[in-house]
């Protein structure tokens, strides 16, 4: 009855709480993940006036490279992915990027997801850093909810002033 009176309201409720799942990327979600982030990334662009921003113009060599060497995991709704994040691995840290979600995803727990499991397949790392630009509202914000702290801020053009946010773990007693 409810979804015959207010049918968007009903389209909100089955849309966000279907279960998404987490799983590695593979070298064929290269393309699905650039488009993602371009897509992701976009709004960001325009607010800052820079459509040049990195996230706009990685190349998918850079995607592939990553999923090759890198960690990668990709979000999907049934077969269908919907979201990606990086993690980059040197020694004891983990620099943290491309935490991208299809905008018709964004705000339903994705990119928390995505961010979990990325922190998780690193037992060992005892620092978790990334960038994230000031001018999206919520940015700084989502990474706070998950435990890391702005500990600089750094302008990179006129109307861009990234947070660079550091989180430390303990690693994984074995």
């Amino acid at each position: 009855m409810l979804a015959l009176l207010f049918p968007a309201a009903w389209f909100y409720v089955r849309r966000h709480t279907r279960m998404h799942t987490i799983r590695r990327a593979t070298r064929d979600d290269a393309e699905i993940i650039l488009a993602i982030q371009k897509r992701a990334f976009a709004e960001e662009g325009r607010r800052c006036e820079n459509l040049t921003i990195p996230p706009l113009t990685e190349s998918l060599d850079a995607i592939i490279d990553h999923i090759e060497t890198q960690t990668v995991f990709v979000a999907c709704n049934g077969t269908q992915v919907i979201g990606s994040a990086r993690g980059l691995s040197a020694g004891t840290e983990c620099t943290i990027r491309g935490v991208s979600v299809a905008p018709e995803y964004q705000g339903s727990g994705v990119g928390s997801k995505l961010l979990r499991a990325l922190e998780s397949s690193y037992p060992t790392t005892t620092r978790f850093e990334l960038l994230t630009n000031t001018c999206m509202p919520g940015n700084v914000r989502f990474y706070e909810r998950h435990g890391y702290g702005v500990a600089d801020l750094r302008r990179y053009t006129e109307t861009i002033e990234l947070a660079f946010m550091t989180k430390t773990s303990s690693p994984a007693v074995a």
